[in-house]
């Protein structure tokens, strides 16, 4: 049976928004949308059709946005293996999917089919910044080190500086986690300087993969403190790879060994999550305002 430690209840409803028919303008109503994440997905030893990521995509509406937390199939994300095993389960959302890379989209060393797959926000390199509604998605690639990794760290920086003051929420998406309880604790350090810049300019949200669970963090600084500010971190391996039940500690919020996808609705000025699980269950749900949309300049 699967573990979890953390149920909550169903979703709360939103409100109607109410037209006025005399007014021939309407004052703009903020949109909210939906996006799913997880990483570590496609793994299929037999029939793609029975395999755990079939069973994730059925969790996610058609035409829904998809983030995409690394390991997109194994063993390897080759051009074959891909076409086999990721298409027919989440390749129906590729139109809306935006993608980082992880150990296992790195076939013979290079993410040459993962690029050709996915690449189409990444113009040649394994990051970006895209808007995601009324909020910046920011993918990294933390399989990379040295000149590499200072190249996208300057990046970074540059993006950073560029959306400065615009008051739009931001989510960052990158495969090993900086913080975990698993197997795979630390293997995401080389990340603690993004997570520097991105927590300075005021981003609310990094969901990453790598460990295969489901675990959440209280917002935190890259050193780890719980310092009233930070970002909130979600770890989603759950994506319908093989899971591994191992947590070596209770600092994280929620934990949960069951194949699922984090739930989000992205409003201008805040968000909702929850974990939604292939059992039909939502768990470790919440809410919180954006740190960025009370810098927003006056009539954003």
């Amino acid at each position: 049976m699967p573990h979890r430690t953390l149920g909550l209840g169903t979703r709360a409803a939103f409100a109607a928004v109410v037209c006025l028919p005399l007014l021939l303008l309407a004052a703009p109503v903020a949109s909210a949308l939906d996006v799913y994440a997880a990483g570590d997905i496609a793994q299929c030893p037999g029939a793609a059709a029975d395999s755990g990521a079939a069973r994730t995509a059925r969790l996610i509406p058609d035409g829904a946005s998809v983030l995409v937390l690394g390991d997109s199939t194994y063993p390897f994300a080759d051009r074959a293996t891909i076409k086999a095993c990721y298409e027919p389960t989440w390749g129906r959302f590729r139109a809306h999917t935006y993608a980082a890379p992880g150990n296992h989209d790195y076939a013979r060393g290079s993410p040459r089919d993962f690029l050709a797959y996915f690449g189409e926000r990444n113009a040649g390199h394994t990051w970006f910044r895209a808007p995601l509604g009324d909020w910046w998605v920011i993918a990294l690639d933390s399989d990379v080190a040295g000149e590499a990794l200072a190249e996208q760290e300057h990046w970074l920086d540059g993006e950073l500086k560029a959306i400065a003051g615009d008051g739009r929420c931001i989510v960052a998406i990158w495969h090993h986690a900086l913080f975990s309880t698993g197997l795979h604790r630390g293997d995401g350090a080389r990340m603690q300087p993004a997570w520097r810049a991105l927590d300075a300019a005021g981003a609310d949200l990094v969901l990453s993969g790598h460990e295969h669970f489901y675990e959440s963090f209280e917002p935190r600084d890259a050193d780890g403190n719980e310092n009233g500010g930070g970002i909130r971190e979600f770890v989603v391996g759950t994506g319908g790879a093989r899971l591994v039940d191992f947590s070596m500690s209770s600092q994280h919020r929620a934990y949960a060994r069951v194949h699922g996808v984090l739930e989000l609705k992205l409003e201008a000025d805040r968000y909702e999550y929850g974990f939604k699980t292939v059992d039909g269950d939502v768990l470790d749900r919440g809410a919180a305002t954006c740190r960025r949309a009370a810098r927003a300049p006056a009539g954003r």
